[in-house]
């Protein structure tokens, strides 16, 4: 594994993806802080969520 790939790993690892399946929108973590975490998609629109609404299998899937 290159160093490149290692460092992609650590930032997944960090920041998780997630996929809304209601929607289909993809999601990282930018930050958590107790049981708030802020989202941001690839255009860079940003929400809050609960850390419990993430756990829901039926609307959120980890992706990486």
């Amino acid at each position: 594994m290159t160093d490149l790939t290692e460092a992609a790993a650590a930032v997944r690892r960090q920041h998780p993806i997630y996929r809304n399946r209601n929607t289909g929108v993809t999601w990282q973590v930018e930050q958590a802080i107790g049981d708030s975490v802020w989202l941001r998609d690839i255009v860079g629109h940003t929400q809050q969520r609960r850390a419990n609404e993430l756990a829901n299998r039926e609307t959120w899937e980890r992706v990486a």
